[in-house]
C-alpha cells in the first residue's frame, strides 16, 4: 500500500524521463528493454515503484549502486513506474523488463500469462540460500510468496506491518505516558487527547488492513480449521470485530481519513494518533518536519490476549523472456539485496523491517545507539521488528477472487457502521456473498 501521492511523482518521472538518484535509476521509457549486454556487462532492467523522492527509493538507489560497484559484470538499471500494473501490459506487448517488484495479488495475471520464472531452482541451487538461512525469514512473509498450488514466483523485499503513530506533544498535554494495551484503552486515550487538547483523537482507515488483523486477534479464522475451502466469517470473532469497528468509527473523537491526505492531516498537529503501517513512519516524520516528535506503538491485543499483525508488501519477480545470463544476474541482485548488507541499508535508510531474523543484528549495528529510541529515527523499524518477532503475524489471503471477497466483507462491515444492517444480518450476507465469489458462482 503506497501513498497515492507518489503516483504524481511517477507520472512526472514518466513525462520528464529524468535520471533519478544518480545510480542509473530512470523513469520508464517507451521501450523497456535495454540490450542484453553492453560494454561486457549483463544488463538487468528493473521496474519498481519507489520514487527517489521518498526514503525507500533512496535506499534502493544505494543498494543498486553498491551492487553495481561490487559486480562489475552486471549493471542493474532501475526504472520508476507502477510495476504491478504496467509490467503485465509490457508482457502482453512482448517488451517486459528483466525483473520487477510487484504486489502479491497481481501475480495471478502474470501466472496466467506464463510470464514469470519459477524461483525454486535459484533458491535451492548452488547460488541459492542454505535451508538454515531460509528458515530465518519471517514465517508469514515466506508463506505469502507461494501460490495456492505452492509455486514460487515471488521473493520478499518490501515488508509492511500495522503500526500507530502518535503526536508526542499532544500525548504529553493529554497526560498520557504509555501506549494503550487494549482496544478499549486506545479509544479512551483518543477521547482524552480530544478532550484535553482539542485535537482529533484518532485518525482511522477503512480497508482490510483495519479489520483483518483485528478479526484474527479476536480468534477469527478466514477459513474453517480443517476446511481450507470453506469460509468462516459468520462467527463470534467477526461479530466482535464488527462491533469494535462500529464503535470506533462512530465515536466523536475518531476521524476516518483518506490515505491520500492522512500524513498531511497528522502533520497539521491537529491529530493525536494515526493508524498506518511501518513504511509510513519515515514519510510521516518527513511531512511533520520536526514540528513535534512522532512516536510509534503496535496495535493492541484482541480477545485472544495477543495482537495479530497483517503483513503485506511487494516481492521480486524475474520474467521468462530474459536470457539465462540475465536471469542469473537478476537473481544475483536479489541475493545481494536480501543479504545483511543490503537489508541494513533498506531498513535504516528505507524505514522498513528486514526480511529475516538473521538480518536484525546488521540493522541494529548500522542504526547505532538511536535504534531503540521512541520517538526516534528508527522507531518505526524497531517496532515492526518486534511485531515480526512475536510470531503473531498473518499475511493477506491471496486468491483469484480475493479483491471481490475483501470488498464484500468491507461493505458489510460498513453497512453496520452506517446503521443499514444489524450485525447478524451483515454476518449472514457476508458469508453468503463471499462464498459465492469463492465458488465462482458470483457474477464477475
Amino acid at each position: 500500500m503506497k501513498n497515492k501521492n507518489r503516483k504524481s511523482l511517477f507520472a512526472l518521472a514518466l513525462v520528464s524521463g529524468a535520471t533519478l538518484a544518480g545510480c542509473g535509476t530512470t523513469a520508464a521509457a517507451a521501450t523497456h528493454n535495454s540490450p542484453a549486454h553492453s560494454n561486457g556487462k549483463t544488463i538487468v532492467t528493473f521496474w519498481e515503484s519507489h520514487s527517489a523522492a521518498n526514503q525507500q527509493g533512496q535506499a534502493l538507489a544505494q543498494v543498486v549502486s553498491k551492487f553495481n560497484q561490487s559486480h562489475p559484470g552486471i549493471k542493474v538499471e532501475v526504472h520508476v513506474t507502477p510495476a504491478s500494473a504496467k509490467a503485465l501490459a509490457a508482457v502482453q506487448a512482448g517488451d517486459p523488463p528483466i525483473m520487477a517488484m510487484i504486489g502479491h495479488q497481481p501475480q495471478y495475471g502474470y501466472e496466467q500469462a506464463n510470464a514469470l520464472v519459477n524461483l525454486k531452482p535459484f533458491i535451492n541451487g548452488p547460488n541459492g540460500f542454505p535451508s538454515q538461512q531460509l528458515h530465518q525469514i519471517w514465517p508469514a512473509v515466506w508463506q505469502a510468496e507461494f501460490t495456492p498450488s505452492h509455486q514460487q514466483y515471488l521473493f520478499p523485499v518490501d515488508i509492511k506491518v500495522a503500526e500507530f503513530f502518535y503526536n508526542a506533544t499532544l500525548w504529553k498535554k493529554a497526560g498520557l505516558s504509555t501506549p494503550p494495551t487494549t482496544w478499549s484503552q486506545l479509544m479512551a486515550d483518543a477521547q482524552q487527547i480530544q478532550s484535553k487538547t482539542g485535537a482529533i483523537g484518532l485518525g482511522a482507515r477503512l480497508d482490510h488492513n483495519d479489520w483483518l488483523p483485528l478479526f484474527y486477534s479476536n480468534g477469527g479464522h478466514y477459513y474453517k480449521p480443517g476446511h481450507p475451502g470453506q469460509l468462516d466469517l459468520n462467527s463470534p470473532a467477526m461479530a466482535q470485530t464488527i462491533r469494535q469497528v462500529t464503535a470506533r468509527d462512530n465515536a466523536p473523537y475518531t476521524k476516518i481519513l483518506s490515505y491520500n491526505t492522512s500524513f498531511e492531516d497528522f502533520a497539521s498537529g491537529k491529530l493525536g494518533i494515526l493508524e498506518n503501517t511501518a513504511d509510513g513512519y519515515e514519510m510521516v516524520r518527513e511531512q511533520v518536519g520536526g514540528k513535534f516528535p512522532v512516536g510509534v506503538f503496535s496495535p493492541p491485543p484482541g480477545s485472544t490476549g495477543h495482537s495479530d499483525y497483517l503483513y503485506q508488501g511487494l516481492s521480486f519477480v524475474i520474467f521468462k523472456h530474459a536470457s539465462t545470463a540475465q536471469q542469473q544476474a537478476a537473481w544475483s541482485f536479489i541475493k545481494y539485496f536480501d543479504s545483511p548488507q543490503g537489508q541494513a541499508i533498506w531498513s535504516t535508510v528505507g524505514g522498513e523491517p528486514p526480511m529475516s531474523q538473521a538480518d536484525v543484528a546488521s540493522v541494529e549495528k548500522m542504526a547505532g545507539s538511536q535504534f531503540s529510541a521512541n520517538p526516534g529515527p528508527y522507531a518505526g523499524t524497531a517496532v515492526a521488528i518486534r511485531e515480526l518477532e512475536s510470531g503473531h503475524v498473518i499475511h493477506k489471503i491471496i486468491g483469484p477472487n480475493q479483491s471481490e471477497i475483501d470488498t464484500v466483507i468491507q461493505n458489510q462491515i460498513q453497512s453496520v457502521v452506517q446503521h443499514k444492517e444489524t450485525v447478524s444480518q451483515a454476518l449472514s450476507n457476508m458469508q453468503k456473498q463471499a462464498t459465492a465469489y469463492l465458488s465462482g458462482a458470483a457474477v464477475q
